[in-house]
């Protein structure tokens, strides 16, 4: 399985750097940047460049950083053209984690599933958490 991480700026570098802080080098992680200057057709430009080099048959995952924004319009639109298996959106660092561990044991659906029964555990916060905290203790 092969991943693009795409984001606006340097978000998908940063992402992967952050994942291989804490797993390790990670093959098959392959960032794309949006910058300033670009448009939604240079992005598919990179993407597509990025493809050829991928084996036809293998599966690729894309991770977006924004539902609906320019970097996640232009990987679903090759999702659409069945270039790319699946898209998500919303990259965090526990969906890039989830997807480091278990792309070698899992296919695209089985990762795509796992990732939005799981995604509510990924974010918290500290007033609910405490809140909880107080009620289990009466």
């Amino acid at each position: 399985m092969k991943v693009i991480l795409i984001g606006h700026y340097n978000t998908a570098i940063s992402m992967k750097k952050a994942v291989e802080m804490i797993v390790g080098e990670t093959e098959d992680f392959y960032p794309i940047t949006f910058l300033p200057n670009e448009g939604l057709d240079s992005l598919k430009t990179k993407i597509d460049d990025l493809l050829e080099k991928f084996d036809k048959n293998e599966e690729v995952l894309a991770i977006a950083d924004l539902y609906s924004g320019t970097p996640y319009n232009a990987v679903a639109t090759k999702a659409l053209e069945n270039k790319i298996t699946d898209v998500i959106s919303g990259m965090s660092l526990p969906i890039c984690l989830e997807v480091a561990m278990n792309k070698k044991t899992m296919s695209v659906k089985e990762l795509v599933n796992l990732i939005l029964q799981n995604s509510k555990e990924y974010t918290k916060a500290l007033s609910k958490s405490l809140t909880e905290q107080d009620e289990e203790e009466f």
